[in-house]
């Protein structure tokens, strides 16, 4: 983890209770636990990916899924609305997914939590071509930074012709644009 720290440093966005803190005790690894303990949720290298309030992206990842995964819980985010997922699969196995809203499909990118911070995310490909590093570098300079809870959204969206230019951007509510972008091409 602390590789993680180094490359991506924490911006704190808003603390955590201790009750909420409490409510996901069971749900989620302790990677994500100690990341919120100290640094609540937070913004890391100036929103490229964020920490989540999993209940304000929950009802996204439901819909995407195509209903309830009590064992699902959405806990990072991207600075373009790529959402970030731990996965309870069984008492021993577990992973972490991506829901990439914008060519419509979901991965696995690591098969634990202390590989998605040490392994995946470290991975400069991921950074660039996952994380678009370079295009949010490119977008706060032209857009401001983001707000909580607010995304570089592609304007026309990706599936409708829009593409991964600095054009094409603007900002927007993170959760509406993941309900937005799952009714275009329905």
């Amino acid at each position: 983890m602390k590789d993680f720290l180094a490359a991506y440093h924490p911006e704190p966005i808003a603390a955590i209770a201790p009750a909420q803190l409490a409510q996901y005790q069971s749900a989620l690894p302790t990677e994500v636990l100690t990341l919120w303990q100290e640094h609540g949720f937070c913004q890391f290298n100036g929103g490229l990916l964020r920490l989540v309030d999993p209940a304000l992206y929950r009802p996204a990842l439901t819909q995407w899924l195509g209903g309830e995964q009590p064992n699902y819980v959405p806990f990072a985010l991207s600075a373009f609305g790529d959402l970030f997922y731990y996965r309870r699969l069984t008492e021993t196995d577990a992973d972490v997914c991506l829901l990439d809203p914008h060519y419509r499909r979901v991965a696995t990118c690591a098969w634990s939590t202390a590989g998605f911070f040490t392994d995946y995310l470290l991975d400069e490909e991921v950074r660039e071509d996952v994380l678009r590093e370079s295009l949010a570098e490119e977008a706060k300079g032209a857009l401001g930074p983001l707000a909580p809870n607010e995304i570089f959204c592609f304007t026309p969206a990706l599936a409708l012709g829009g593409a991964e230019e600095l054009a094409y951007l603007t900002k927007g509510d993170a959760p509406t644009h993941l309900q937005l972008l799952f009714g275009l091409t329905q």
